[in-house]
């Protein structure tokens, strides 16, 4: 018999054969995106979530949890066991979860996940038996320790960072993904001491404890400073707490027909309609979305994967034509097979928004009314299109992430461009990778500009909300924060300096350029054509 979701109940299931019903207001929108996948066969790994009620019955009682928590997640985890066929802290066919945050309102990248739970000396055998894989069962609990101690116990991760890169070069590569199975086992014993060390006492190795520890500190998440600042930044409203949500682990760093990515249904900033896809082969999902590290080319990933592409193309369009919106996907493949981790309607820039809201209408996904609701917030007499003009040549080039074009001088940490920005004096924030801690900062500044991390890393799709320009992955960057310096092609800079990024393009410029501006005229005039009907 199917099971049905009770009203008041504090922990819900989804996965094959269960028809819980998950609201989004009580358990968050990533369980609710995910049970509706499940229900409609999208392929999702089982899990369960656990109400938002326990956060504010944690928070009421003084950061105290509530005492049906242990056997919530017992109950969560006897499910998963059933589903998946594995046993959480087995040694031969070792279950392992993730542990993520999940609020009615989209926050992205804002608060905590711990992916890999589960994870000790004896389960690492077996999950090393049962893959055959010794390299990507290193590589599993060494990401799991650094994450478990950086959300859990709030760890500064710059020494796990530079054990990292000591042991890059020591091997003479440039990324983990290049490191044998020897070498991360190494790192993953470094590890353990680092956590030892800097904790003081032994990394948990209770398999429940860490289950306990790690839903808690994604609870714990909801009230980070950088939480509470998007919050105020976002003008979000009512917002009662963060559900969270467990689910089998599936591994984007198993082998090499495996990798992670962010799929949207229409470019965000262009609002064509069409996959913009970031796939990095070898990861696991928080390496694409955190803005670290770069990503590979959508060509690239449709070459190597051409089925899971295809497949990813008509999930995406069911979802879009379900939800009647455009769609940001999370989504990660195991050896060749593709599993999605989570939906949500995609942020996007202003406009974007206009034509996505427009095509939307005329394909027949939605009604003229319902293109006024979605651009309720949008100033559409700002929205404008730029170009640019001179034929001044680009030092630079990146990938672009947020259209349009941003003149400013040149601040290298948030701070830097709060200060500056109260001066009255243009700013653009340059990072060597930006992270959700610079959206404070980002706030000031007129855009973006990277060396390193993808076009849909977190940082980059807040910042095409706040109708920043963004500009990632410039190679020809290069950033001495002590000196207050950088380069761009070898040309020198210090901070203070202008330069010009046309996220449209990815170029940029130094000094300033000039440029064109011009409404998109069309798509307002039947924008409100539509409001006049409306009002008859």
């Amino acid at each position: 018999m199917i099971p049905i979701a009770k009203s008041g109940r504090r922990l819900v299931k989804f996965g094959p054969g269960v028809r819980d019903e998950v609201s989004s207001a009580e358990f968050g929108n990533k369980a609710s995106g995910l049970a509706t996948m499940a229900q409609m066969g999208i392929p999702v790994p089982p899990g369960f979530s656990l109400s938002l009620s326990i956060c504010e019955e944690y928070y009421r009682k003084g950061k105290t949890l509530p005492d049906d928590f242990s056997s919530l997640l017992n109950e969560g985890i006897a499910f998963l066991e059933k589903a998946s066929g594995s046993m959480f802290g087995g040694m031969r066919r070792p279950l392992l979860v993730s542990v993520r945050s999940g609020a009615p309102v989209s926050m992205p990248g804002i608060m905590d996940t711990i992916l890999n739970v589960g994870l000790n000396r004896e389960t690492l055998r077996g999950l090393i038996f049962l893959s055959g894989n010794p390299r990507f069962a290193w590589d599993t609990y060494r990401r799991f320790i650094l994450e478990f101690s950086r959300v859990v116990f709030r760890q500064d991760p710059t020494p796990y960072h530079q054990a990292l890169r000591t042991m890059l070069d020591a091997e003479g590569v440039t990324e983990p993904i290049e490191l044998n199975s020897g070498s991360l086992k190494n790192l993953a014993f470094l590890y353990e001491r680092i956590f030892s060390t800097g904790i003081g006492k032994r990394f948990p190795s209770d398999v429940h404890e860490q289950l306990a520890c790690a839903a808690e500190g994604v609870i714990r998440s909801w009230t980070h400073p950088r939480a509470e600042a998007f919050r105020q930044l976002n003008l979000v409203k009512e917002a009662r707490g963060t559900a969270v949500t467990i689910q089998m682990m599936v591994f984007g760093n198993m082998g090499a027909r495996s990798g992670a990515g962010v799929a949207f249904t229409r470019n965000p900033w262009l609002g064509t309609r069409g996959l913009l896809i970031d796939f990095k082969f070898g990861a696991q999902g928080e390496d694409v979305v955190s803005g670290d590290q770069s990503a590979a080319s959508q060509a690239e990933f449709a070459r190597a994967m051409p089925d899971v592409f295809s497949a990813l193309a008509e999930i995406g369009g069911r979802l879009e034509f379900h939800y009647r919106d455009m769609q940001d996907l999370e989504f990660t493949v195991e050896e060749g097979r593709l599993y999605i981790l989570q939906t949500r309607s995609g942020k996007r820039s202003p406009y974007a928004a206009l034509k996505i809201a427009v095509a939307l209408c005329q394909e027949g996904l939605i009604s003229p009314a319902d293109v006024l609701w979605m651009l309720r917030d949008v100033n559409l007499d700002s929205i404008t299109v730029q170009e640019i003009k001179s034929g001044d040549y680009p030092v630079a080039v990146g990938i672009p992430a947020s259209a349009g074009i941003a003149t400013g001088t040149i601040a290298f940490s948030g701070e830097r461009a709060e200060a500056v920005a109260h001066q009255g004096i243009p700013v653009l924030l340059v990072r060597e990778t930006a992270s959700p801690d610079d959206l404070p900062g980002l706030s000031y500044a007129r855009g973006l500009l990277t060396r390193r991390g993808a076009r849909t890393s977190h940082a980059a799709v807040v910042a095409r909300q706040m109708g920043k320009i963004c500009v990632v992955q410039c190679e020809a960057l290069e950033i001495d924060y002590p000196r207050g310096r950088c380069t761009l092609s070898g040309h020198d800079l210090k901070e203070g300096s202008v330069i010009t990024i046309d996220g449209s393009s990815g170029n940029v410029y130094l000094g300033t350029v000039e440029s064109t501006e011009k409404c998109p005229d069309e798509l307002i005039s039947i924008v409100r054509n539509w409001e006049r009907e409306q009002q008859l």
